[in-house]
């Protein structure tokens, strides 16, 4: 069943590529433009926090979001059959902004305190809130009743989702690492071309979503 849910993340990821690659490639790319700089201007012999890394930060906060909510949002607008524009799916992670990021970040402050609770209890609670950021876009929730229901939803698809994500981490990571191993040993030691693999992987991170959605409509057919 997993196997069969990850090839449908491959296929959906396949065939709707472009549109995905519209709605978050401006900001990924602009978010290691930022990281780059924040990058070349830390002092190796004073590494304090400077403007530019806290742009990169802020940045993030930002952005994040956005189009992760943008990206839901045309993922639904799929599975309905009346695709929307990336100016639409943008427009919609606009307006779901606000409810999306405070979802993240009460959830990101709950994973943390459940990982420095001897680890297992942050992963816990990171697949239970799984279905949360689909419930903020999707179903327009507030951030604490978002959890709620995720909490609720996840319950008979807890093992799905911490196998097949953890799949993915695994190909993603292990990719990530392979290739920086990689230039490693050749001596390629250049900011941009480390940067273009940062894009590369940040968008691949998509396929966490797309996951994710998959499982989440699974859910609402059995409802």
């Amino acid at each position: 069943m997993i196997a069969t849910y990850l090839k449908q993340t491959w296929f959906f990821f396949r065939a709707h590529l472009q549109p995905i690659m519209r709605i978050q490639l401006p900001f990924i790319i602009l978010i290691t433009l930022i990281s780059m700089s924040a990058l070349q201007s830390v002092d190796p012999e004073n590494p304090e926090m400077n403007d530019s890394i806290l742009m990169f930060y802020l940045a993030s906060l930002v952005f994040l979001p956005l189009y992760a909510g943008a990206t839901i949002a045309y993922l639904e607008s799929v599975v309905n059959k009346d695709p929307i524009t990336t100016g639409q799916a943008l427009k919609i992670g606009l307006q779901r902004w606000g409810p999306l990021f405070l979802t993240k970040l009460l959830g990101a402050c709950g994973i943390v305190i459940g990982l420095l609770l001897f680890f297992i209890p942050g992963v816990y609670v990171m697949i239970r809130w799984g279905f949360a950021e689909y419930h903020s876009v999707i179903e327009k929730s507030g951030p604490t009743e978002s959890l709620k229901n995720s909490w609720q939803d996840t319950s008979e698809f807890f093992w799905p989702l911490l196998n097949g994500l953890a799949f993915l981490f695994v190909i993603l990571l292990g990719s990530n690492l392979l290739i920086e191993m990689l230039l490693q040993t050749l001596g390629i030691e250049s900011l941009i071309l480390r940067s273009l693999f940062d894009i590369v992987f940040g968008f691949l991170n998509c396929l966490y979503t797309i996951y994710g959605f998959r499982l989440y409509c699974v859910m609402r057919e059995k409802q």
